[in-house]
């Protein structure tokens, strides 16, 4: 390929900025861990920096992944990001348990108590990196799936507003942590932390990497799933019901699932598709 293809610049740009989020979210991670660690004013400083440092963070994620979302994934699967995303879950990992163990074993005291506090902090991100490692070098693009020759009508891929509901648990957990809420406001956030933030971003993820709708003039082809990336392929005719499932929230999002039913009465939904309306309408046209 050659060096001004333009495609290759894009995979570049893509990589570069991959590499700029990643070390968004690591900054925010260790000033994280500071603001837990120090006390009055070093603290309050480092969580004034985590406050601006996780929108950064964040904003650095969506506009990685939007609107250069198929490009992002290709960039996604090279070597050298494969490899920098798996040390970083398993340095992650390791920090976390590292400093929950620290943390027991010197319970007590304000070292051990910073230590178990820091640990618990670590074990959502450590989580939720481990999960990227394991889906998003597997992902297929559906578009992949046409067959040679067949021509591709329209493709409906999910929307970035899937982690619009885990950036809101987060924002909530942080409200009640930093709140004047007393016991209850932080083992609220705590289990917000814990069990809601994961939770959520876990499925946002597998919704985000591996939702997807492909029609061809022959084939309507399907990707779903959470851990693992299923696709699916239905000639035209063998299609019997298509619909959208939209609530109040998705449809102000502008996403929604889309449900088909084939000639055998199986159903396939695949949630989080940005408009899949158009595929609808398409369909029936």
């Amino acid at each position: 390929m050659k060096e001004n293809d333009p495609e290759n610049t894009v995979l570049v740009s893509a990589t570069k900025g991959l590499w700029i989020t990643l070390s968004l979210m690591l900054a925010t991670l260790v000033v994280l861990v500071n603001a837990l660690l120090w006390r009055g004013g070093a603290s309050l400083g480092f969580m004034v920096a985590f406050i601006v440092l996780l929108p950064l963070s964040l904003a650095a994620a969506l506009m990685q992944w939007w609107p250069l979302g198929r490009d992002a994934r290709k960039s996604c699967r090279s070597t050298r990001v494969r490899h920098a995303v798996r040390f970083f879950g398993v340095a992650l990992g390791i920090s976390a348990l590292a400093t929950l163990l620290a943390g027991v074993a010197w319970s007590g005291g304000r070292v051990g108590n910073m230590l178990l506090v820091s640990g618990i902090a670590l074990l959502p991100p450590a989580v939720l990196v481990g999960l990227f490692a394991w889906i998003a070098f597997r992902v297929r693009e559906p578009e992949d799936l046409l067959t040679d020759g067949e021509r591709l009508e329209l493709a409906v891929s999910a929307h970035w507003t899937v982690f619009v509901t885990p950036l809101l648990l987060l924002a909530l957990a942080l409200g009640l942590a930093l709140g004047p809420f007393g016991v209850p406001g932080l083992a609220a956030a705590a289990a917000l932390y814990l069990i809601g933030l994961p939770g959520s971003a876990g499925l946002a993820m597998g919704q985000f990497m591996h939702s997807g709708a492909v029609l061809g003039e022959r084939n309507l082809y399907l990707s779903h799933g959470l851990l693992r990336q299923s696709t699916v392929r239905l000639a035209r005719e063998d299609v019997k019901a298509i619909g959208v499932k939209q609530n109040r929230w998705t449809r102000l999002l502008g996403q929604g699932k889309l449900s088909v039913v084939d000639r055998n009465a199986a159903s396939c939904v695949v949630a989080g598709l940005r408009q899949p309306k158009r595929l609808l309408d398409r369909l029936d046209a």
